[in-house]
């Protein structure tokens, strides 16, 4: 048997397996009393199993006395734009995200939009090991109510009506973009949104299958296909999501994937363009961000990965645009959580406003290559793995913030266990890719030798 993957904001397993029906049952029992009432907005990606499990969700919550606002397939953001729009108590996203299709997972929000946080989380699981749930019987039944079209309006709406962008002069310049959605969550909006904004849209795998016709991720191995249609086409750009549509990369006029970590980067030098805010993003984040922050003179805060951790310290900053290295664009003004559609809109608007083809623009920005593997954790002893790698480094070039990061002048590296995988998660950044991946084999060679 797999085991159950938990999280501060969730959790996660293979259905049927770890993800049982009593496991989601007792987790939204305890979720429902953990928001002291309702309505909580409820929706799913587009996996076979969503559709069950979000029906069980629904009817557990009912059976607590809570009322549901059930948005059937949606984006994580989308969901949790559903929360600020009826002010609901919280949100529950059915969706494993980049897993495998045997996966999936329930993520829970609180009142503002936010995951839940390590003290959030912790309440949460007390409620969950007292089992002291708060069922209702037949008189006082909880009612779900569906509203498939009018959040998912709300969320483009809410975008469209940005100070940042131009829409006149977005669609005038009538960009032609090929997206592709992975059969995902984001099959309707991220089309939507672009054909909004006057783009000619070449649509790829933005059916409700859920069967992912590569990898989940938007990692250059699994953006074969889509380079090869923006090579044989005449188009400006590529845009990709994951399932759930919180995380966006890009494509070059060329067919040649940008790598996710320059969504932000132009996102953020857009923004800094305009407004004198500081940046907020977590450790893993290329150092391009940092180098933009330079440029205009703000201040970055780091935080600890994980989308809860960068969105409350943007909000305790006052940060205006932040988000993750891994395509994730976060702009609390819309909610503050990673949103693809956000990243869509201001991806435009940048390249508006730079008046050049995308790749153009991408060779302007600071260049630096992430090589990020995984270490498979089994009988590895992980404290003496950290040893090795900062035996003999200077205290100063180490952070311990999230897992360690070693930072010297040409590179940095980051290794950290995985909250919901037995693995650690190992980053090294250089100028360039072959440097970056030389350097990661030279730490694997030292921690090979340490344990």
């Amino acid at each position: 048997m797999s085991k159950l993957m938990v999280s501060v904001s969730g959790i996660r397993g293979i259905v049927g397996d770890s993800l049982t029906p009593n496991v989601i049952m007792d987790y939204v029992s305890a979720f429902a009393k953990y928001c002291g009432g309702g309505p909580i907005v409820v929706g799913r990606d587009t996996r076979p199993t969503g559709e069950a499990i979000m029906n069980l969700v629904c009817s557990t919550l009912n059976m607590c006395g809570v009322d549901v606002i059930c948005v059937g397939i949606a984006t994580t953001p989308t969901i949790e734009m559903g929360v600020k729009l009826y002010e609901a108590a919280g949100g529950i996203a059915i969706t494993a995200s980049h897993n495998p299709i045997e996966w999936n997972a329930l993520k829970f929000f609180d009142k503002d939009t936010l995951f839940l946080d390590e003290v959030e989380g912790e309440k949460l699981q007390s409620i969950l090991k007292s089992r002291d749930f708060n069922f209702v019987d037949y008189k006082e039944m909880g009612s779900t109510k569906y509203e498939y079209d009018e959040v998912k309006n709300y969320h483009i709406r809410s975008v469209l009506d940005l100070p940042y962008l131009n829409k006149g002069a977005i669609r005038k310049k009538g960009f032609k973009v090929v997206v592709d959605c992975v059969n995902g969550a984001g099959y309707e909006i991220i089309p939507e949104i672009l054909e909004d904004l006057g783009c000619t849209v070449h649509r790829m795998f933005c059916e409700p299958t859920g069967e992912f016709p590569h990898g989940a991720e938007p990692l250059p191995e699994n953006l074969t296909d889509i380079c090869e249609v923006i090579k044989n086409g005449n188009y400006d750009l590529g845009m990709v999501v994951d399932p759930d549509s919180d995380r966006l990369a890009l494509i070059s006029d060329g067919g040649e994937p940008l790598g996710e970590e320059y969504t932000l980067a132009m996102v953020t030098d857009l923004i800094l363009s305009k407004v004198e805010t500081d940046v907020c993003v977590n450790i893993s984040t290329s150092r391009a961000v940092d180098d933009i922050c330079k440029k205009y003179n703000r201040k970055l805060y780091k935080a600890k990965v994980g989308e809860v951790n960068v969105s409350k310290k943007m909000l305790k900053n006052g940060c205006i645009i932040g988000g993750e290295g891994n395509g994730g664009v976060i702009l609390p003004e819309i909610h503050p959580g990673r949103d693809a559609v956000v990243g869509v809109a201001l991806i435009l608007q940048y390249l508006l406003e730079k008046e050049s083809f995308i790749t153009d623009v991408f060779n302007e920005l600071p260049q630096y290559s992430i090589s990020k593997n995984k270490l498979q954790l089994e009988n590895l002893d992980y404290d003496k793995i950290i040893g090795s790698l900062v035996e003999g480094v200077e205290p100063d070039k180490i952070s311990r913030l999230d897992g360690v990061r070693i930072d010297k002048e040409d590179h940095w590296i980051q290794i950290r266990k995985s909250n919901t995988e037995p693995i650690a998660r190992i980053f090294v950044e250089a100028e360039t890719k072959e440097k970056a991946e030389k350097i990661y084999e030279e730490y694997i060679s030292k921690i090979n030798t340490s344990i």
